[in-house]
């Protein structure tokens, strides 16, 4: 099996890296908790999206021909759990409380990595193009989607730093403003594109 190496990382680090809901709730939690208490959410997002890859790896032929089907409910339920997000990052307030920290639990990092089209159609895209040749080999598949879920694990981990990095600014009330608005649109538009309006 051959893997056109080139365009198989652009594809990863563009998808993996890029913002979307992982990515902009794993700053939030850095800004609010830091990158030690959001861990847990982290590693929720990270198996999330191991058993993701897992499932599109194995069954990627079924799920490619019942895609539209899965993708009419995935992304109605995605689109309103990302607007919940937004809801709650738009009224952060960056001082950290027993409600912020149950929200960073690996459940719901696992939770919005599985409601997550994104991740969906990146996992068929890479086993139904890149990696076709793989299909249902289960020890080919393995290392593979150890990979990806690495990948992953460094895409909200760098999130999680820079939203870490500039927590410290965020007791001025207009610059916090400013960026609880900019992720909650950023949400708000993730998920408006989820259900096809954008």
């Amino acid at each position: 099996m051959e893997v056109n190496l080139a365009a198989f990382t652009s594809f990863i680090i563009i998808t993996s890296f890029t913002p979307g809901p992982n990515n902009i709730a794993s700053a939030s939690f850095g800004m609010l908790l830091g990158y030690q208490q959001s861990f847990k959410f982290l590693m929720g997002v990270v198996v999330g999206f191991f058993l993701m890859l897992w499932v599109c790896a194995l069954l990627s032929g079924f799920l490619l021909q019942s895609a539209p089907l899965i993708n009419t409910y995935l992304k109605y339920i995605g689109a309103a759990y990302i607007i919940w997000l937004a809801y709650q990052t738009l009224r952060a307030s960056y001082a950290t409380t027993g409600e912020i920290k149950l929200l960073a639990t690996f459940t719901r990092g696992l939770l919005l990595q599985m409601v997550n089209p994104k991740g969906l159609f990146c996992g068929l895209t890479i086993f139904t193009t890149f990696l076709a040749g793989i299909k249902g080999e289960v020890l080919t598949i393995l290392p593979w989607t150890f990979v990806l879920a690495a990948v992953g694990f460094c895409a909200v981990s760098t999130w999680t730093l820079f939203g870490n990095a500039i927590q410290k600014y965020m007791q001025n009330k207009i610059l916090k403003q400013a960026v609880n608005i900019s992720f909650s649109l950023a949400l708000l538009l993730t998920a408006l594109q989820i259900v096809g309006i954008f």
